[in-house]
């Protein structure tokens, strides 16, 4: 009997499960493939490809913008967009002037708009050009689109939308390919000369193309960076000694000028190329015509730069060259300058760095000359000092300082320096340190000679100290500035319109000595702007005042006499 139980839970089991694999299942979902398209271009040997449609999913997640380049092979190169904006300050600019009725500015809004920033964008090439984006860009009133090749060739415009969206796809519309403008050099006779020639761009600008010109710098910068700043800033370009270097894009300017540069750093030219736009043409260098005299020698500079007499180094410090080049100066003042020209004097600048607190030993920089003579070759070693400052120092006592600093206006005190000459002539001298120590003030000095300090606590109210000589040996010396026992008097500037005071007229007053700088003042509620003392022979003041026309004249005798200038604006 048991066996017969076994025998029917097995066939109960298998009926119960022949049941549940026929009983109806949720069908699974079909997974479709994503169409795309693609056209066989038989002659071009390439395809043409259709960037996929974006859904509106991707679309609603931002802002999208697309452009055709259009050319005569695809597109092979890199291609950036930048948004423009507008700043505050140009569109209050622009709308004042449009209020106003000028024609000054562009006359649309848009054209006021600068790019802040370029981002790459893909480009999908085609049999003709290539698709620029989808590329995601933030709202703007305008867009710059340039796409670039290797030889130069570029596509670029602007896009304004009529209203800028939030999101969603923008369409540039067609780009067309703009050739390249430009000059291929070839060298010649230059194969027996060590090193790189070099050639210098200038430019030949026709002034009815100028605007145009200029504009299209902002995309050569782009698409040729270093051959614009080279153009911009007069930099040499290397040049390819046994081939051809080919100086393109360029602006489409009328011509350009070449001045070949040979190793030596000497320099022959110009040679005046003209320009034909879309087209890069050839031009020849001839060394042998551009440099009859010869490429010119060079040699190698090494020196040490010193202070005064002494064996003390002026390092470390910088020595900069007459093209701007920098070479470093050790803790031993120790250099070394390669390709110095050797037919031609050059001048060099060494710049300190003073570490010491207090007075500096030595002027911060200092300049030299080198000249090199026929007999000079290969390395040639120099010794350069740069002179070493004693001091005058100006003695004030606290009450003298406290008068000098109750009389002064700003920009003052100010502190000039005088030496005497031969004939008992005083006259300015420049100097670099001009140094406050509590109620004193060091003045340096680079040579001998009678000295002394003129103070001002205004460009007309200077005083002398008195006169000490500084000796070839002497560290130190002193003048002294002493208390006014009898102070000039003072002087103020009344400016008024039709019988009433003129409020917040602007007041500039000057004095007998150009290099003191003038002092400016509002004029109060009743009209009145004080000079404080006078002592110049000379008093130029200018009065300024909204709405009314400005005066000019000099105070001097008004101040005598009465103590008060007196403008009727």
């Amino acid at each position: 009997m048991r066996w017969k139980q076994v025998l029917s839970g097995v066939l109960l089991g298998a009926v119960l499960l022949a049941a549940w694999w026929a009983a109806p299942r949720k069908p699974e979902p079909l997974v479709a493939p994503v169409p795309s398209a693609s056209v066989e271009v038989a002659d071009a040997g390439v395809r043409d490809v259709v960037p996929p449609v974006e859904t509106r999913e991707a679309a609603d997640a931002g802002l999208w913008l697309r452009a055709t380049l259009e050319g005569a092979h695809p597109f092979v190169g890199e291609a950036r967009v930048g948004a423009a904006f507008i700043t505050d300050e140009d569109l209050r600019w622009w709308k004042q002037g449009q209020a106003r009725g000028g024609h000054a500015g562009p006359s649309r809004l848009e054209d006021l708009a600068n790019v802040r920033g370029w981002v790459t964008a893909p480009v999908t090439a085609s049999a003709q050009g290539g698709v620029l984006g989808p590329v995601e860009v933030h709202p703007a009133p305008r867009y710059q689109l340039v796409a670039f090749e290797p030889d130069g060739t570029f596509w670029w415009g602007d896009h304004v939308p009529a209203s800028p969206p939030e999101s969603g796809t923008l369409d540039a519309g067609v780009l067309r390919a703009t050739r390249p403008t430009g000059v291929r050099v070839r060298l010649t006779g230059a194969r027996d000369e060590a090193g790189t020639f070099s050639v210098r761009i200038e430019r030949d600008v026709d002034p009815a193309d100028a605007e145009r010109a200029s504009a299209l710098l902002v995309v050569l910068r782009l698409v040729a960076p270093e051959l614009m700043v080279a153009l911009q800033d007069g930099l040499p370009v290397p040049l390819v000694k046994d081939g051809d270097t080919v100086l393109a894009p360029l602006p489409p300017d009328r011509a350009v000028r070449l001045w070949l540069r040979a190793p030596s750093g000497r320099e022959g030219g110009p040679v005046e190329v003209p320009l034909r736009e879309g087209t890069v043409g050839t031009v020849t260098l001839d060394v042998a015509r551009l440099f009859p005299e010869g490429v010119g020698r060079a040699v190698t500079l090494r020196g040490r730069v010193l202070l005064g007499q002494t064996s003390r180094p002026a390092g470390p410090a910088v020595l900069r060259t007459e093209e701007g080049r920098e070479v470093a100066v050790d803790a031993e003042g120790r250099f070394t300058v390669p390709d110095v020209p050797a037919w031609r004097a050059s001048r060099f600048t060494v710049w300190r760095e003073e570490a010491e607190s207090g007075r500096p030993v030595a002027p911060s920089h200092s300049e030299f000359t080198f000249t090199p003579t026929a007999e000079m070759a290969g390395t040639v070693e120099v010794v350069w000092r740069m002179p070493v400052y004693r001091w005058l120092v100006l003695r004030m006592d606290g009450f003298t300082r406290a008068q000098l600093q109750a009389q002064a206006q700003i920009p003052y005190p100010v502190y000039l320096l005088q030496r005497r000459d031969a004939r008992g002539a005083w006259s300015d001298v420049p100097t670099q340190e001009f140094i406050p120590e509590k109620d004193d003030v060091a003045v340096s000095l680079l040579e001998p000679g009678a000295y002394r300090v003129l103070t001002a606590s205004s460009p007309y109210a200077l005083r002398p100290s008195t006169e000490a000589r500084a000796g070839a040996d002497d560290a130190d010396v002193e003048v002294k500035l002493t208390a006014e026992e009898t102070p000039a008097p003072s002087c103020e500037v009344r400016v008024t319109h039709e019988g009433r005071p003129v409020v917040g007229a602007l007041v500039t007053a000057g004095g007998g000595d150009r290099s003191m700088p003038p002092v400016r003042g509002e004029t109060r509620t009743d009209g009145r702007w004080p000079l404080g003392p006078v002592r110049s022979d000379l008093l130029p003041v200018e009065v300024q005042a909204e709405g009314l026309p400005a005066w000019e004249g000099d105070g001097v005798e008004a101040c005598r006499r009465s103590g008060v200038i007196e403008v009727k604006l």
